[in-house]
């Protein structure tokens, strides 16, 4: 079957193959979706991650500076 996304072979662990079989059916998906999915969300969770930490490192570098109001910002 020819598709234009990549694909990728992965073996679980039975408690972990359960566990994405239970998403699958729960969301009414396949278990391939449900794998992307969960893949997509976890990316998704580490890019917030990095992101709040570089976030706290900026908060951290303008300690008592004067901040700009929301409104002066968007005028």
């Amino acid at each position: 079957m020819a598709t234009k996304n990549p694909r990728l072979l992965v073996t679980l662990e039975p408690a972990l193959y359960a566990k994405v079989r239970s998403v699958s059916k729960t969301n009414g998906t396949t278990l391939s979706m449900a794998a992307r999915d969960l893949i997509r969300e976890a990316c998704e969770d580490i890019e917030d991650l990095g992101l709040s930490l570089l976030a706290d490192k900026r908060m951290k570098s303008v300690k008592g500076r004067r901040w700009l109001k929301h409104s002066d910002v968007w005028k």
